[in-house]
């Protein structure tokens, strides 16, 4: 087989197609501990030894020299074989933020400079073959004063077009550049809509690389989602594929199947928010739906009374807030605690959950648990927390009462400001197609809506839709938030950044070919 480094591995979307198509990936590398975990995980569920079959480095790209992959790579069971123009492809997708259409695009950030460390070790170690991906923002993006590779003191002044940069350097350092390719992971398997720049590059002295070719046929999400569920039972190519497996094992030779659905755990939705995505039909995003109602209106406190009285209670949250403050001060509530806007939100929302369940004629006990919950809230005792409510809850929402709020939502007239209370800020939240594929995966989960059930996707259903093999699990923490997401890697974030499997087969199966004829053509 020939051999592959795989750098900024993630948690092994590409090294899955790498394995795919035949490699042998003797060195992989990645910064993210919760990364780590994953990777080397299912690699030693695929019969992958550390220190024998493979090698895993837990390191900053900065950090590691070609001396060093040399010293693990010729430390595995293929004997001290390895020196410069031995390794027969390099992968790798510098981290996308500096590039990304989705973040800011600065041409001086530093996370750039990964690409200086990339081209580094392709110079010291002079693969046959340089396999590149990135974000398609990259094809456009502008790096600023970046320093070559190519001899010291040489830099490219002022803002350079990265690809221009990469054309040059890479050619400078004996290797023939394709025309960089754009391509759609949906035209290769892939039920996602998930465009990714390739860049393919092979040393003069070998036999040339092409581009994969795009398939004919397109998987959707329904395809995606099949044998997964108890309640809603059928099979399909692509699920009884995940379900079996594609990644060969190295002790079988065979795919590992799924023995249990693993990643499933299903978010927990309160019921407003349960009926805010029952809002939206399939397919349709959060300025689809809204066209809708404004066209048709909705009977909102008839169908569904939970997101209504919300509503009612953000449309009023100025006026509200204000009362709150002046309740807490009458009762000498919270004296000591430092009291922030969102906490005055949420008080407000805690109360809107007491006033649905009086105007609705909701149960006891559940009336019993929104009031100990504001109890908690104050820090009150429970009678003390029935004396703040019957207090102020008839002076609650003097801006606009229930009746012309509904009144409203009837006749279709959808304010600015209650269109942001019916639907959050999610202008970009939608519900998937089920006939068709899906959206770019991203590393957040509530921007999507299941297609057939009333919550958002699990981790399993994003990796489906990536086209990872149901053996495959996912480690770590399950999902994040403020300012952690910036250094965890949790199991949605993963899986969002990864290339998907199938699209990095066809990738790496050029590049396989490739390793083939230049084999054939050398014996």
């Amino acid at each position: 087989m020939p051999y592959a480094i795989d750098l900024f591995c993630g948690a092994g979307g590409f090294s899955e197609g790498i394995l795919q198509a035949g490699f042998d990936i003797i060195f992989s590398s990645d910064r993210s501990p919760m990364v780590q975990e994953t990777y080397m995980n299912r690699h030693e569920q695929l019969g992958l030894v550390q220190g024998v079959d493979t090698w895993f480095e837990l390191a900053d790209i900065k950090e590691l020299t070609a001396e060093y992959i040399f010293e693990k790579i010729n430390s595995l069971k293929y004997g001290a074989v390895f020196e410069p123009e031995k390794v027969d492809v390099m992968f790798g997708g510098p981290p996308c933020q500096g590039f990304s259409r989705l973040g800011k695009r600065n041409a001086s950030d530093p996370r750039n400079m990964l690409f200086h460390e990339y081209l580094r070790l392709i110079k010291d170690i002079k693969p046959k073959y340089v396999v590149m991906e990135n974000v398609t923002g990259i094809m456009d993006m502008q790096m600023l004063d970046f320093p070559s590779v190519l001899e010291d003191g040489k830099v490219y002044r002022g803002q350079i077009l990265t690809p221009e940069i990469l054309k040059c350097e890479l050619e400078g350092l004996g290797y023939i550049v394709l025309d960089f390719k754009r391509l759609n992971a949906a035209d290769f398997g892939v039920p996602q809509q998930r465009n990714r720049a390739i860049f393919l590059a092979y040393r003069r002295d070998v036999h040339p690389i092409s581009y994969p070719k795009e398939e004919k046929s397109t998987v959707n999400v329904r395809d995606a989602f099949g044998d997964l569920y108890d309640e809603l039972k059928y099979s399909t190519t692509f699920s009884k594929e995940a379900v079996e497996g594609r990644t060969p094992s190295r002790l079988t030779g065979k795919p590992i199947a799924r023995t249990v659905t693993t990643n499933s755990e299903q978010s927990k939705h309160n019921a407003p928010v349960v009926q805010r995505f029952q809002l939206y039909h399939e397919g349709e995003n959060t300025r689809n739906v809204l066209a809708r109602l404004r066209e048709e209106g909705i009977d909102l406190r008839g169908l569904y009374p939970e997101l209504f009285y919300e509503c009612l209670f953000q449309m009023n949250v100025k006026e509200n807030v204000r009362l709150i403050k002046q309740f807490l001060e009458r009762f000498q509530f919270c004296k000591d605690k430092k009291l922030n806007d969102k906490w005055y939100s949420y008080t407000n929302k805690q109360l809107a959950v007491i006033y649905t369940l009086e105007a609705e004629g909701g149960g006891v006990r559940e009336r019993e648990r929104a009031v100990g919950a504001l109890r908690k809230r104050l820090g009150v005792k429970k009678e003390e927390a029935e004396e703040f409510w019957n207090g102020i809850k008839t002076r609650l929402n003097s801006s606009i009462d229930s009746n012309r709020l509904n009144n409203m939502l009837i006749q279709g007239d959808i304010t600015p400001d209650l269109a942001e209370a019916l639907f959050t800020k999610k202008d970009i939240r939608a519900r998937l197609n089920s006939q068709g594929v899906s959206p770019t995966m991203v590393t957040l989960p509530d921007d999507f809506i299941h297609p057939y059930f009333d919550r958002i996707l699990t981790v399993r259903e994003m990796a489906r839709l990536q086209s990872f093999d149901d053996s495959f699990t996912f480690l770590g923490k399950r999902t994040t938030g403020g300012d952690k997401r910036a250094s965890e890697t949790p199991q949605f974030t993963q899986v969002g950044n990864a290339v998907p499997p199938l699209l990095a087969r066809a990738i790496a199966k050029a590049a396989y070919e490739a390793c083939q004829k230049d084999k054939d053509r050398t014996d």
